[in-house]
């Protein structure tokens, strides 16, 4: 079955109001299926020192509905990403991969015990001023303009094909818009969805830190060299090209173990988990959330980065 195929299975099911089984997983789950991220606790909301708190579902919960709903295909696998409560009080939010692919949002109401798939909103005259708030917080590589008329900030994820597929877009528009300030945090997803991500964003973030003209080119390489580098042998090729790009290999792999570029890397991570990034790359245009941006006629992304600067401020 292929992934289209599976995500629209599952959204069939879910739209069809089908329950979550609020029984325990069976004990010895089927090897055809993996449900093995631990789930997170859930982001507090903005007013959660006075509502209630969100009744959030176990892995448990989640892995018997989806063996329940699809244990009859063994070419359907899942992984659950995240539990955690949604920025709308009463419904939890639970992030789960099929069959490794792009994180897929379910919405579930405990009470009525249905949930919906889909995604979440900002809405109003500014619905991107929030997001440009939390956005403040950038702190990693940037270029272009030093007085910018607007920000735009890439989650990546150097194991990520999709993210590959995206720099080319990413460096058009860079030169496009020199006046336009882009800035890239580092966002690995889980080990067992990619491997050596981890290990790649700690090299980069020391990269960034020695030399940050240096830190683009090393990113293009790793891009580059996506298919030569496993979690066996990523020390010895991440060093191999941070050589053949102007850094010292063995600074940057001393950086890359130390616990300072463990804690940054965290902390990059912990500000896209608090702006809802789930996926990679995620790209925010002055606030705005953009996914798939590779697929994205380049005409239309152009037009859309133009309103941006257009807007700005207003």
């Amino acid at each position: 079955m292929t992934k289209l195929n599976a995500i629209a299975l599952i959204t069939a099911a879910l739209v069809a109001n089908l329950t979550f089984a609020q029984t325990a997983a069976p004990k010895k789950p089927a090897t055809s299926h993996t449900a093995t991220a631990p789930a997170k606790a859930g982001a507090a909301t903005p007013d959660s020192a006075s509502a209630p708190r969100t009744a959030l579902p176990t892995n448990a919960d989640v892995d018997a509905y989806m063996k329940r709903s699809f244990g009859y295909d063994p070419g359907i696998s899942w992984q659950i990403v995240n539990i955690r409560e949604s920025v709308v009080p009463g419904i939890a939010e639970i992030i789960v991969s099929i069959n490794r692919g792009e994180p897929n949002h379910l919405y579930f109401s405990a009470g009525s015990q249905v949930a919906f798939v889909g995604q979440l909103l900002p809405f109003g005259p500014d619905p991107y001023a929030t997001t440009r708030a939390t956005l403040k917080g950038i702190f990693g590589p940037a270029r272009g303009g030093e007085n910018p008329p607007i920000q735009i900030v890439e989650f990546s994820d150097l194991q990520c094909p999709h993210c590959k597929a995206a720099q080319p877009v990413v460096e058009k528009l860079a030169a496009d818009f020199p006046q336009v300030r882009f800035t890239f945090q580092q966002f690995p997803l889980p080990a067992s969805l990619h491997p050596w991500a981890m290990k790649a964003a700690q090299y980069a973030d020391c990269a960034a830190q020695m030399n940050k003209d240096a830190f683009w080119k090393y990113v293009n390489a790793i891009f580059e060299n996506q298919g030569g580098i496993a979690l066996a042998t990523a020390d010895d090729k991440l060093k191999e090209l941070a050589t053949a790009n102007g850094l010292d290999a063995a600074k940057i792999a001393a950086c890359a173990a130390s616990p300072e570029t463990d804690a940054r890397v965290k902390k990059s991570m912990e500000l896209g988990e608090s702006l809802n990034v789930n996926q990679t790359p995620t790209v925010f245009i002055n606030g705005r959330m953009v996914l798939g941006i590779a697929s994205i006629p380049y005409d239309g992304l152009k037009n859309l980065v133009q309103f941006e600067v257009d807007h700005a401020g207003k």
